[in-house]
C-alpha cells in the first residue's frame, strides 16, 4: 500500500501570551485542522497554501515555517506541515467550500495548551502531537 501525502496548514496566533490554532468544525465529520491531499507533481508548500484557501479562504502573506513532515499512522499518510502566524483574524467564522457540494465550514481557534477532545478524529490527534512539539512558542 503506498503512503498518501498530505499538506497541514498550521495557522496559529498568540492570545494573551498563549498559542493558539485555527481548527474548524466540518459539518460532517467533527473537529478538524486544514489539511488535503498533494496534487500530482504540486510542492507541499504551494499544496498547503492551496488547501488553506480552499477550506478557510484565507491567503497568507507571510513565509511559513516548515514544520516538517509527520507520519500519521492511524491511516498510512505523510502529512507536510507548514506553520502561519496570523494575530489579526476573527475569533469565528464560516466559510462555504468548493469542494465535496459545497460544505460550510465554522473556524475557532483551539489553544495549543488544551488537549484535543473525542470530537476530533484520531489522524487530528496524532497530527497535534507533532505540531505541539514544534511550533514556535515565542
Amino acid at each position: 500500500m503506498s503512503i498518501v501525502e498530505k499538506a497541514c496548514p498550521v495557522v496559529y496566533r498568540r492570545r494573551g501570551g498563549k498559542i493558539e490554532l485555527l481548527a474548524f468544525c466540518h459539518p460532517l465529520a467533527g473537529k478538524q485542522f486544514v489539511k488535503g491531499t498533494i496534487e500530482p507533481g504540486e510542492a507541499p508548500l504551494r499544496a498547503a497554501a492551496r488547501e488553506l484557501w480552499e477550506e478557510s479562504g484565507l491567503t497568507m502573506q507571510s513565509d511559513p515555517i516548515d514544520l516538517g513532515t509527520c507520519r500519521i499512522i492511524n491511516c498510512n499518510t505523510l502529512w507536510h506541515v507548514f506553520a502561519w502566524r496570523a494575530d489579526d483574524l476573527p475569533e469565528a467564522w464560516h466559510h462555504d467550500t468548493q469542494d465535496d457540494g459545497g460544505q460550510r465550514f465554522s473556524f475557532f481557534w483551539h489553544p495549543l495548551e488544551s488537549q484535543l477532545d473525542d470530537d476530533w478524529h484520531p489522524i487530528f490527534h496524532e497530527a497535534y502531537a507533532f505540531i505541539a512539539l514544534r511550533l514556535p512558542r515565542g
